[in-house]
């Protein structure tokens, strides 16, 4: 039978005749088969035990129609298998390359160590230690780690010199003066830019000879102002900066609603949200190119571009698009799972999990099932895929990085090319 050309014809669930020829039906059983081997014995789908003449044979009596069906349940479940390997490897290479990393910087600072403890030695006048392992080395580093620097005379005994060790004349106090720490420094108040020019984004500003990055007003919706970090100098410029994630004593809490999304949070000089109906506002009626600069705890930096970024109106969920990702990025693109999805909030859930991805990524996004990046979620250097962090670290790698410095800024794909009917509207009514 397996030279046989004959075709079989089988009616679908759509009332569709699909057309399988004898041949192709007898490998597509020997396919199931292999692939029953590759699955867990746990799994409870079971091959048809028949010969290849045998399912040709039963044709007739829709034999066809159960070995089909059965390869393609196994085709999904061989998938699946396949999907969550590929994650679970990725993590562990992940945490792999972490603990490598752990272990390279505490070396080094056990280096360091030793260093400022020679320098303390040398400064003191003490010979170095002999060498460890032997008795004598052993009391000699002891004494250099646990006993306290040699005590002043007048504050203390000779019997009390000799019971810690110390020979009293080679203790010798300094009359040392000790300045008072000086004050803290004080941070001074942020400073608005800009000479009060009414545009509607950070492009705008650049556009009025504006060259400094830092904190503007601009009018999204053309009479109603609002701050926002604009950043003048990255490629040209031009960027509007919509989030911002940084170190800081406090960090800004992510975990919002979806009202707080909505009109965005935090603090324009150092982590915020810029809020969704501003990002609508802006990206609705011009194209928009989407920037991202990101630095993991290792000091890496990585950026990302997508030629074309649109947020929707809060009737769409403020649906997601961010396409056209450049392949001269050096950040992967982390949002090609993300894109086509409406935003999700702890209040307001819009993915397709089955649970919840901001309850369980602490954050407010665009999540899938759930997430290839996660900017919103805690800021910690950890390989939990709650903080802030990105899958493709590295275009076509699979590998998490924590995060403790990420921007998303956008600017018109038109920027640099004046467009006068872009400008805000008559706002002496309002």
């Amino acid at each position: 039978m397996s030279g046989s050309k004959a075709f079989f014809k089988h009616k679908s669930n759509s009332s569709q005749m699909v057309t399988v020829p004898s041949d192709l039906l007898v490998q597509l059983l020997d396919v199931t088969r292999s692939l029953q081997k590759l699955l867990p014995s746990d799994l409870p789908v079971t091959l048809l035990d028949v010969t290849p003449e045998e399912a040709v044979a039963r044709v007739g009596d829709e034999g066809h129609n159960s070995l089909l069906s059965l390869a393609l349940r196994h085709h999904a479940l061989l998938q699946q298998r396949n999907e969550e390997l590929l994650t679970q490897h990725g993590r562990c290479t992940a945490q792999i390359e972490a603990l490598q990393e752990d272990k390279q910087e505490l070396r080094l600072q056990l280096l360091e160590v030793k260093r400022q403890l020679q320098q303390l030695q040398r400064s003191r006048g003490d010979p170095l230690p002999p060498p460890t392992g032997t008795v004598e080395g052993a009391k000699k580093s002891n004494k250099v780690i646990e006993e306290p620097m040699c005590p002043c005379k007048e504050n203390i005994t000779e019997a009390e010199l000799e019971e810690r060790n110390f020979v009293g004349e080679d203790c010798v106090c300094e009359n040392v003066t000790v300045s008072p720490p000086p004050p803290p420094p004080t941070t001074p108040a942020p400073k608005l830019l800009g000479t009060g020019a009414r545009v509607k984004d950070c492009a705008g500003h650049q556009s009025e000879g504006e060259t400094e990055s830092g904190m503007y007003e601009i009018y999204p919706s053309e009479c109603r102002a609002v701050r926002v970090w604009c950043d003048l100098q990255t490629d040209g410029g031009g960027w509007t900066v919509f989030l911002n994630r940084q170190q800081q004593p406090k960090q800004v809490n992510f975990t919002r609603t979806w009202k707080e999304y909505r009109q965005g949070f935090g603090d324009v000089t150092a982590e915020y949200w810029l809020g969704n109906e501003y990002l609508h506002q802006l990206t609705a009626k011009a194209a928009h190119v989407l920037r991202v600069d990101a630095e993991d705890f290792n000091g890496s930096r990585r950026w990302g571009v997508w030629g074309r970024f649109r947020v929707e109106d809060e009737d769409h969920n403020y649906k997601l698009l961010a396409v056209m990702y450049s392949s001269n990025s050096t950040l992967g693109d982390g949002l090609l799972w993300h894109s086509g999805m409406q935003f999700s909030t702890i209040d307001k859930d819009n993915d397709k999990h089955k649970g919840s991805c901001a309850h369980e990524y602490k954050g407010g996004w665009w999540y899938n099932v759930c997430h290839n990046a996660n900017p919103t979620g805690i800021l910690t250097n950890s390989d939990d895929f709650d903080s802030v962090g990105w899958v493709y670290w590295s275009p076509r790698q699979y590998k998490w990085a924590s995060l403790r410095w990420l921007q998303m800024k956008i600017r018109p794909q038109n920027f640099g090319t004046p467009d006068p009917s872009d400008g805000p509207g008559d706002c002496s009514g309002d």
